[in-house]
């Protein structure tokens, strides 16, 4: 109800937002006058018209020296990955209140599955060319699934040592099943 009277008087909204891309933070505020947004950014001098509303696959930003930038932009948790020319970017958007909590969040880093062979899709082991103890090079062939009627070659991506092979021929497996574990060499 606020909002909507805000709008019919044209009164200013402004609200405050803490921005981070990678390692990189900074403030940024938003001047709502009725429809129209204005971003002013912390490290930019110059203002910024921002044509973009919630659903909006991209954005545009007209600077006050002229220039005009289209933003591709997905929504994701806390913020949105934007694409621009090429640059792909995860951009973590949170209330300042909110941010100041952030160096008390652990970070949860994905396991390392580097020394594993999965299965890439639901599928058949037809063959597997390498056994325990054997040295794979760069390229070489592993194994072959089949699925949805078509031979799935996978290669080996480095260098290693087939620590234990963990699929048979013949075998069933769910995507992300474990082919075949590996160890530095």
């Amino acid at each position: 109800m606020a909002r909507r009277e805000q709008r019919r008087t044209g009164a200013a909204a402004e609200t405050h937002w803490h921005v981070q891309v990678g390692d990189a933070a900074t403030s940024v505020a938003l001047h709502q006058q009725g429809m129209e947004t204005i971003v002013d950014l912390g490290w930019h001098s110059q203002a910024a018209h921002l044509h973009w509303l919630p659903g909006d696959k991209t954005a545009q930003l007209d600077w006050s020296d002229g220039r005009k930038v289209v933003l591709k932009v997905t929504p994701t948790t806390s913020g949105f990955r934007i694409r621009y020319r090429g640059a792909d970017l995860k951009v973590l958007a949170l209330r300042p209140h909110v941010a100041a909590l952030l160096k008390h969040m652990p970070v949860k880093l994905p396991p390392d599955m580097s020394r594993f062979l999965l299965c890439p899709m639901p599928g058949q082991v037809v063959r597997i060319d390498v056994a325990e103890g054997d040295i794979v090079e760069d390229g070489q062939t592993l194994a072959v699934v089949e699925a949805m009627k078509m031979e799935n070659v996978l290669k080996a991506e480095k260098r290693a040592r087939v620590s234990k092979v963990r699929a048979a021929p013949g075998a069933v497996l769910a995507v992300d099943a474990v082919i075949l574990e590996f160890e530095a060499v």
